[in-house]
C-alpha cells in the first residue's frame, strides 16, 4: 500500500463504527460496476457453485471458527495476534 492509503487507513480506523459503516458503504458503492477480472468471474461462479451445492444438501457447512482455523493454519498464523510465522520455521 501507498504511504497515504496508510495514513488514511490509519485514521479511518478511529473513527466511530457508524462513521466506518457509512465509509465503507461509500467505498463498496464507487467500485460496484466495475468488471470483474477474469480471475474474479471465476471464484463468483465456483462461489455460486458451491452455494448450490450446499442448499441441494450435497455439501456441508464449515463453521467460520473451524474455516478460519485452517486458514490461520494453512497460512502459518498462530494466536490471536495472527503473527506470521518465519519462513522455513517448522511446525
Amino acid at each position: 500500500m501507498s504511504p497515504e492509503l496508510l495514513e488514511i487507513e490509519r485514521k479511518a480506523i478511529h473513527l466511530p463504527i457508524k462513521e466506518r459503516e457509512i465509509l465503507a458503504e461509500r467505498l463498496i458503492q464507487s467500485i460496484e460496476g466495475v468488471p470483474l477480472t477474469e480471475v474474479e468471474e471465476a471464484w463468483v461462479k465456483e462461489a455460486e457453485r458451491r452455494f448450490k451445492a450446499w442448499r441441494r444438501g450435497e455439501r456441508k457447512g464449515v463453521s467460520a471458527r473451524c474455516a478460519f482455523r485452517q486458514i490461520r493454519k494453512d497460512l502459518g498464523w498462530y494466536g490471536r495476534q495472527m503473527i506470521p510465522r518465519e519462513r522455513g520455521a517448522t511446525k
